[in-house]
């Protein structure tokens, strides 16, 4: 019977451990792109939390889809809208950064395939801090 009680107790211990969930650092959430066809442009689109106590910074983003991978901000500009591209983007600490249209984004250039809905990609997000972060990216339409 003491047996029957211990496992009892590491398991409703384990259970309330695991029920805490854990936090990664710097979570991206909701990666998703445009189709489109071989030769063009598309972008990438997610929300990137820090759940540290620390800023962090987004220095660079590569993908293997396309000839250029950029970060970039759409910005308006004598009227006309207008995209810019940034050498690094702050991740405040406890909070979260959306790349979004007409926004932040992350800017494929040239790709090297047709990308259809559905198709999948990997995006590799390098930050200051927190190194380098791989996200699935789904190709759909808004």
């Amino acid at each position: 019977m003491k047996i029957f009680k211990t496992i009892f107790f590491i398991i409703f211990i384990f259970g309330i451990l695991t029920g805490c969930g854990y936090k990664e650092p710097l979570d991206v959430q909701t990666p998703w792109a445009r189709p489109a066809l071989s030769g063009n442009n598309s972008a990438a689109y997610f929300i990137i939390i820090n759940n540290t106590s620390e800023n962090d910074t987004l220095i660079d983003a590569q993908s293997s889809i396309a000839e250029f991978t950029q970060i970039h901000m759409s910005i308006m500009k004598d009227g006309n809208m207008m995209m810019q591209e940034q050498e690094e983007v702050e991740i405040p600490a406890n909070s979260s950064v959306e790349f979004k249209p007409k926004g932040l984004h992350i800017m494929l250039i040239n790709l090297n395939n047709e990308w259809k809905i559905g198709d999948e990609f990997e995006l590799k997000l390098v930050f200051e801090k927190s190194g380098e972060k791989i996200v699935t990216v789904i190709m759909k339409e808004p």
